[in-house]
């Protein structure tokens, strides 16, 4: 049975790596680049997803200019 981990840490990423996890979710996005290379030796399948803050969503405004191009930047700067 292929396990998923939903974590925004690091460590605990690394460790269920360590423990042959399928799938990591990053909530932020996985942003820490000194985590990469371990990203990049494991055969887990990530799932990057977009976000521009820690803690709570709440509905500020969205950044000036095309939404679309700001969401692009952010995976562009993540894959």
């Amino acid at each position: 049975i292929p396990v998923s981990l939903d974590s925004y840490q690091p460590a605990t990423q690394a460790y269920a790596l360590s423990r042959g996890v399928a799938y990591l979710n990053d909530i932020r996005g996985f942003p820490d680049a000194a985590f990469y290379p371990q990203l990049a030796k494991s055969s887990a399948k990530l799932v990057v997803m977009h976000s521009v803050q820690d803690g709570q969503a709440d509905r500020r405004e969205a950044p000036a200019g095309d939404i679309m191009d700001h969401i692009a930047a952010f995976f562009d700067a993540r894959i």
